[in-house]
């Protein structure tokens, strides 16, 4: 993998590399918004949506009751009908409650009142049903009257049963049983009444109650009984579990989170005091969740094709950045090919290739000038080993001359020899200076990457400044996260005082209630107090349109803040992906500060090793100089020099046969190999 990775070219690497950051890139942010979003929307149900709904459909729910169960409160604790019952003969007893049952019902308009009545020679029970009014007396045999005992034998002052009797047919009535304050001896309540409603209301409210599509309310008995529950509900199933005896002790409103086969489901309970049941909120999570769902594959879509887009501009703008690097590669290689120094590398690039082929023309041309001087020095090395071959006898037929002349070539070839040594020496003065130029440059090259290591430094410092600037928005916008929480909770809190004022606003209009009911008891003497009961009570019926609107707008209040949390909490992840991006800046920053530190140690090393060379170099010109100053006290070491005047000679034929290339290179251009 890594040799194939190595065969590539940059382009691809550079496609490859930025294909597969975006795609990473692209994923995990649709992954990471999918997951933010459905938290946050189960959130939000299970600590305000849930709870809110059932609190609102429990508030309903006893404003319907609550009037039916003050008119019973009324009815049994009516003591002065009961002392005028103890009086009175059975015909007389009847008549007197059905005048005081029709007196209630001009006030409080119901389907069916019943009273039981408690005497020391009888106890009987009379419903009046439909403006017709029945009785019979109480039996403990009778499966009618089983009701009766159960209640006053259970000590409660009210409840609430769903029951059916001989007097109102097969209808499902919910009776609200309210028992006199006072007993009898055995512990007896003196009276026994209330109000009989139709279940029809009560049970569509609940039936048609709706979160979403298929979250739906049932009604529980304390004792666990399952009452009014549609088809769809997992009650029944989980009845036998612990998770449905938590629904029943949830005083907290707590949202249970509840799998049943294989599905999802988020389950709330609510206890109304008025029915004297739970009320139980069940939400399937699945149907909470599509939505988002939908939403995450779009997005997904939309990114991919983003994506697709992003690759098909990254490849072109590739092959832009690495077009000049192939330019400068090419025109090497055919340099490198044809030997050929007097040509230039020509790039349109300003930035840092420009700068490297600027220095390479720079290097070509100091080449080209030491290759030019070191195929004058070697046409003149050749000449002079062909003069030193000749003075040695090596190219002459008659090597058995006379010794004068033989003395004479010696000298005059020592002589050559001192001046092809101070040529070499001149030439190496040259090869000197050029070493003090590249030294020169060399410490040039040293200073600009101490320049380049400071900036990055400062980069680096300037990075870590600001990611601390970000760690410090990050916080900020956390905090006003957190106010806006309080702020919701307090709207809450004025939702319960709303509640308080309506209740006591449904308590006055009872209270107005009964005292019309009691004025018009006391004939023309209670006139005037029925004049300002129903004053009182057309200030009650004020009050509960005022705090209805109040909620209203209480409600809207509370749907805003729940917006702005939702904004705030994307405000705060955008923050937190900035602080993502910068650290990560800052790491790469600091990789390149360790980059130019390491060049700058190598361009440091690059300084000393030509100083060096130059010190080299001043030494090998001082030598020179003491050859040639050597030279004249030679003469007898020409015969020692006659060994070796042949692997001279050689070896000047063979370098001036590999400095043929270059001569031939530069000839081709327009330039001779010497001068």
């Amino acid at each position: 993998m890594t040799e194939l990775w190595q065969r590539m070219s940059q382009t691809k690497r550079m496609f490859i590399a930025f294909g597969t950051f975006m795609v990473l890139v692209t994923a995990m942010s649709i992954l990471f918004q999918a997951n933010f979003f459905t938290s946050a929307r189960l959130k939000h149900l299970a600590d305000f949506e849930i709870p809110t709904q059932l609190e609102k459909l429990a508030l309903e729910i006893r404003l319907q009751l609550e009037p039916s169960i003050q008119t019973s409160r009324i009815l049994a604790n009516d003591t002065e009908l009961h002392s005028r019952l103890t009086h009175a003969s059975p015909e007389e007893r009847k008549q007197m409650v059905e005048d005081r049952l029709v007196n209630i019902l001009e006030g409080f308009p119901a389907r069916t009142l019943f009273l039981a009545t408690s005497l020391a020679d009888e106890s009987r029970y009379y419903q009046l049903n439909l403006g017709v009014l029945q009785d019979r007396p109480l039996k403990r045999s009778n499966t009618d009257d089983a009701w009766y005992y159960k209640f006053i034998k259970s000590g409660q002052t009210y409840e609430l049963h769903l029951d059916t009797n001989e007097f109102s047919g097969s209808d499902l009535l919910l009776f609200v049983n309210y028992r006199n304050e006072a007993s009898s001896a055995d512990g007896t309540p003196l009276l026994v009444g209330g109000v009989a409603l139709e279940m029809h209301a009560l049970t569509e409210l609940i039936n048609n109650y709706r979160l979403g599509k298929s979250g739906f309310i049932s009604l529980v008995t304390d004792d666990g009984t399952i009452q009014n529950s549609p088809q769809a509900s997992i009650l029944k199933s989980i009845k036998p579990t612990a998770e449905f005896s938590r629904l029943l002790e949830n005083s907290k409103q707590h949202v249970f989170n509840i799998q049943h086969n294989g599905e999802d489901y988020m389950l709330s309970s609510i206890w109304v005091d008025s029915l004297q049941r739970w009320l139980v909120i069940e939400v399937p999570k699945a149907e909470l969740t599509a939505p988002i769902s939908k939403q995450m594959w779009a997005a997904q879509g939309i990114g991919m094709g983003l994506m697709l887009l992003a690759l098909v501009l990254i490849y072109p703008v590739a092959r832009s950045l690495t077009r000049p690097l192939h330019q400068v590669q090419s025109q090497l290689g055919s340099i490198t090919h044809s030997l050929d120094l007097s040509r230039r590398i020509q790039i349109n690039d300003q930035a840092e290739l420009g700068e490297l082929a600027s220095q390479v023309n720079q290097l070509l041309q100091r080449l080209q000038q030491t290759v030019s001087e070191i195929l004058r020095s070697s046409g003149r090395l050749h000449e002079t080993a062909l003069r030193l071959a000749d003075t040695t006898g090596l190219s002459r037929d008659n090597h058995e001359n006379e010794q004068a002349l033989a003395n004479h070539s010696m000298a005059a070839a020592i002589e050559q020899m001192s001046s092809s040594v101070a040529e070499i020496t001149s030439t190496m003065e040259e090869l000197s200076a050029s070493s003090t130029q590249i030294a020169d440059h060399s410490q040039s090259v040293v200073d600009v990457a101490n320049q380049t290591l400071d900036s990055s430094r400062k980069g680096a410092d300037a990075m870590q400044e600001l990611e601390q600037h970000m760690h410090g928005i990050h916080n900020d916008y956390s905090q006003s996260l957190q106010d806006i929480l309080d702020l919701g909770n307090q709207s809450k809190e004025i939702s319960k005082v709303m509640d308080l004022i309506n209740n006591v606003a449904d308590q006055t209009k009872l209270i107005a209630f009964n005292a019309a009911l009691e004025a018009s008891s006391a004939g023309e003497a209670g006139k005037r107090f029925s004049v300002v009961a129903s004053e009182i009570r057309r200030l009650a019926d004020s009050v509960t349109e005022s705090t209805r609107s109040i909620e209203e707008r209480i409600q809207t209040i509370q749907s805003s803040i729940s917006r702005l949390v939702l904004t705030s909490e994307k405000a705060v992840n955008s923050v937190q992906s900035g602080m993502h991006v910068s650290a990560a800046t800052a790491r790469e920053l600091g990789e390149l500060v360790e980059a130019a530190t390491r060049t700058s140690d190598a361009a440091q090393q690059i300084s000393l090793s030509t100083r060096q060379q130059k010190t080299a170099s001043s030494q090998v010109v001082i030598a020179l100089r003491d050859i040639a100053n050597a030279s004249s006290t030679n003469a007898q070491s020409v015969r020692q020099i006659s060994d070796i005047s042949e692997e001279l000679l050689a070896m000047a034929q063979a370098l001036a046969q590999l400095m043929q290339e270059f001569d031939a290179g530069q000839a081709a251009s327009g330039q001779p190999g010497e001068d």
